[in-house]
């Protein structure tokens, strides 16, 4: 009797123990399904965030940068402002549609489009990026030599000029985003689906010198030294405009200056968080908000068109204005017609 009772016990004791361990499995499956639900769910937040970002940029950005080029570049007498803004509207404009195939691949989850369009996709972001920021340089020192050497440059501010200085830039700027090109690769992911991003060489230790050296090299010259430079000039233009008659409220000048705050608002974030990525390459945080942050720097390439609209618009005229008049009235003021002129004999 007590011998099958103790046997009954052992076996309850077994039962029990199974059905802990199998509760135990059953649970934990659930967390982490639960884990990986949510997971998904915020990638997919991700996903929609990036993919409105990116819609609005591409939409805006075409039909912006087409009527600036057209305006600035066809219908407007020629003047150098429009030299640079033409330019500028120019890399927009391409980099606008290159991030077309980015939407593609965003949909599908992978990238149909080869090696050469994935190489060039990259090249040309950085180009963009690289182009926008020396011009606004080349604007600012162009601001700041209007504005403290008006005889100097009334001589030498020509179309011509102007012309030669944006090539260059843009030499320049496509020799700075090589690099991108080089690295830029497709490969299988652990899904079996194809992707193209950067991949560095094979051997960890000098992949992260590699990676950490070029993106070192996009921070300073792509942010921190163009910055320094702007700031500088515009430091000078200031002071300088207390010893003109121009105005400081002309509207070239505070289109200028828009466009620069502009572009460091939207890729300030993206330029940081490059370099958080670097280190912290692991992180979810960091992965999230460095995709967030990339998405706004391109936003960017929008944002030119709709600063020239508002600072070309006319309150007192309401919904009367015509698209054309606005663009042409931000966009046809030159400072060649406003160049400073100095009220002290000392200046000249």
């Amino acid at each position: 009797m007590h011998f099958h009772f103790c046997l009954w016990l052992l076996r309850l004791k077994q039962s029990s123990s199974a059905l802990f361990k199998l509760c135990n499995s059953l649970f934990s499956s659930q967390v982490m399904s639960s884990n990986a639900s949510l997971s998904t769910n915020e990638d997919n937040d991700d996903i929609i965030i990036n993919f409105v970002l990116y819609t609005v940029t591409i939409v805006l950005g075409i039909t912006g940068n087409a009527v600036v080029i057209w305006m600035a570049g066809i219908k407007l007498k020629p003047a150098v402002n429009n030299v640079w803004l033409v330019n500028l509207a120019i890399a927009d404009l391409i980099f606008c549609f290159t991030r077309i195939f980015s939407i593609i691949q965003m949909k599908l989850g992978r990238w149909p489009f080869g090696l050469f369009l994935c190489q060039f996709h990259g090249f040309f972001k950085h180009t963009n990026m690289f182009c926008s920021v020396f011009l606004l340089a080349v604007i600012s020192l162009d601001r700041v030599l209007c504005v403290r050497q008006p005889i100097l440059m009334k001589r030498r501010r020509t179309l011509f000029a102007a012309r030669v200085v944006a090539v260059c830039v843009w030499i320049i700027a496509l020799l700075f985003s090589i690099p991108y090109f080089t690295f830029r690769k497709i490969y299988m992911d652990n899904n079996n689906q194809t992707k193209c991003k950067m991949v560095w060489v094979e051997k960890p230790k000098e992949n992260k010198n590699t990676k950490v050296a070029l993106y070192s090299m996009q921070f300073i010259f792509s942010f921190i030294f163009p910055f320094m430079v702007i700031l500088i000039c515009y430091i000078l233009v200031g002071l300088g405009l207390r010893r003109t008659r121009l105005s400081g409220k002309s509207r070239p000048l505070r289109i200028l200056v828009c466009l620069v705050i502009a572009f460091f608002l939207c890729w300030a974030p993206y330029q940081c968080l490059l370099l958080v990525d670097i280190v912290y390459n692991e992180n979810k945080v960091v992965k999230k908000w460095y995709s967030i942050t990339k998405s706004i720097a391109y936003f960017n390439s929008c944002v030119n068109p709709l600063l020239y609209f508002c600072m070309g618009l006319k309150v007192k005229e309401g919904f009367r204005q015509k698209l054309m008049r606005v663009y042409k009235r931000a966009l046809g003021d030159d400072m060649d017609g406003q160049m400073a002129q100095p009220t002290d004999p000392s200046l000249d």
